[in-house]
């Protein structure tokens, strides 16, 4: 997605700008729009609701902004006792965020909590969550 990212700064000044220009709105403020999923949770992505939407129709039980042993920092999703499920969408765009990833990972292995990473790739163009998910079915 950085590539992309890049390209769209290059072309247009900003990633906002080349949003604007392909008719949709942008989102000035990062994670200032957010979304409902389908059962009620308040999302803070468009990527997050199709992720908490495939839970949800699965009927896999799931919690929302779970804290990580550092309370500064949540998990999008806790399933079951020791699951965390994170989307990580702006993994190689910004280095702040995957400084955070990084702290992330080292919280969840510490804790010994599984986490399972999800990106882009995982949701656009066609929805890999299936493949991904299908196994917290069972949780």
């Amino acid at each position: 997605m950085y590539g992309l990212y890049r390209t769209a700064r290059l072309a247009f000044g900003s990633w906002n700008k080349a949003v604007e220009a392909s008719g949709f709105d942008p989102n000035p403020v990062l994670f200032a729009k957010r979304f409902v999923a389908n059962d009620g949770h308040a999302c803070d992505s468009f990527a997050e609701k199709v992720i908490d939407d495939w839970l949800f129709g699965n009927k896999v039980p799931h919690e929302r902004h779970y804290p990580y042993s550092n309370p500064r920092f949540t998990a999008d999703f806790k399933i079951g006792d020791n699951t965390l499920v994170e989307y990580f969408g702006l993994a190689g765009v910004q280095r702040a965020y995957d400084e955070i990833i990084l702290k992330k990972r080292t919280m969840s292995d510490k804790s010994g909590t599984r986490l399972i990473e999800l990106y882009p790739k995982d949701i656009y163009p066609t929805s890999k969550l299936k493949n991904l998910l299908d196994r917290l079915i069972e949780i």
